[in-house]
């Protein structure tokens, strides 16, 4: 019977996971922009009610300037992004005729080690190649319009939720009669907005840090669009994981095409892995540290779920989504177990013993 019981609670909750995933998936058009709203507001809720205290303007304005600003930093960012690749687009006979000459001093290079690759490019090959793929060109060009739309609906939805914020303390109020109890959820609350809030600050000044530091690496090597791959570094280095290998990747195709020597290439690879090196082991740990408290492999689990089901916008959500399940899950007797497998592993006192010895030496 109670083998009965524990099956039938295991079936239940599978379902209910399995329903989850299909609402994720088949809402992610409405849930996507939501999320991200729900993110940035409880990022900004601090922020809002410090202005809100210390002006005089009603708080709808002081919510419409606020969302003003931040559609302004993104309009630039967009603005930045179509005029360096509208240079990028002008350009291309002259980098056509670069690829020619780079694959053929890397021809050269290669034969003399043994090794030899075509040392031309067949021009209808490359046509061949858009018109093949021009489902997914036009695949990327409608992705763009649904980004677009849905920054308008993060904006809209963000409004709300900052200037509807504080209907929801009342409601807890009016719900939770025991001050005790009231109390302990305005801490949890109050924890979770502080953990997020940090998580997202700590993540873009390492983004800006990482794309100053990758700029410096281009401009010593003189590489090319310079500050336009720095940019493209920083915001896909957003993406734990995934955004760095994509990135190097393309950096190096760049450098390929503009440099004519492998030891080039070979010496902004190894540079960007310094700074790379740099951002994982110092930038990282000093900025985000353990804030989410989460372990590594469920980070990487967000990044791979969350890319299946939302895409990039789900590689970056899932990560601080998994730390919200995990303070959730921790603050309730029944789930707290299950909080354990999103914990780091705690040091043995042999690991630690060894640590200590390692730092007297």
């Amino acid at each position: 019977m109670v083998t009965d019981s524990s099956l039938f609670k295991f079936t239940v909750k599978l379902v209910i996971a399995t329903l989850i995933v299909v609402v994720l998936i088949l809402g992610k058009s409405f849930l996507i922009p939501l999320a991200w709203s729900i993110l940035i507001g409880l990022s900004s809720f601090q922020l809002i009610n410090k202005l809100k205290e210390k002006s005089i303007i009603p708080a709808g304005l002081i919510i419409l300037l606020y969302i003003i600003f931040i559609i302004s930093i993104i309009a630039l960012i967009f603005y930045f992004f179509f005029i360096e690749l509208s240079h990028i687009a002008s350009d291309l006979p002259e980098l056509r005729g670069k690829i020619s000459a780079s694959i053929h001093a890397l021809s050269l290079q290669l034969g003399e080690m043994g090794v030899h690759i075509p040392d031309h490019i067949d021009k209808e090959f490359i046509n061949q190649w858009i018109n093949g793929h021009s489902d997914t060109i036009l695949g990327f060009i409608s992705g763009f319009g649904d980004t677009v739309w849905h920054i308008v609906l993060i904006m809209f939805y963000l409004f709300f939720i900052l200037y509807y914020g504080d209907l929801a303390p009342q409601f807890i109020q009016s719900k939770v009669k025991d001050e005790k109890k009231r109390e302990e959820i305005k801490q949890k609350t109050n924890y979770s907005i502080k953990v997020i809030k940090s998580y997202f600050i700590g993540l873009l000044i390492l983004a800006l840090l990482t794309g100053t530091l990758d700029y410096i690496v281009f401009l010593i090597f003189g590489l090319e669009y310079a500050l336009f791959l720095a940019v493209l570094l920083a915001i896909l280095n957003l993406i734990p994981f995934v955004g760095n290998p994509v990135g190097l990747l393309i950096v190096a195709l760049f450098t390929l095409v503009t440099e004519d020597s492998l030891v080039s290439l070979l010496m902004v690879i190894v540079a960007l892995w310094v700074v790379n090196f740099f951002h994982e082991n110092v930038l990282r740990p000093w900025l985000l540290g353990d804030r989410l408290q989460i372990n590594a492999f469920v980070v990487f689990m967000a990044v791979i779920v969350g890319g299946l089901i939302w895409g990039v916008s789900g590689m970056i959500l899932f990560i601080p989504l998994a730390g919200i399940v995990k303070v959730i899950l921790s603050n309730s007797d029944e789930t707290a177990h299950y909080a354990i497998l999103f914990s780091e592993r705690k040091k043995r006192k042999s690991e630690k013993n060894k640590t200590e010895n390692i730092l007297l030496v």
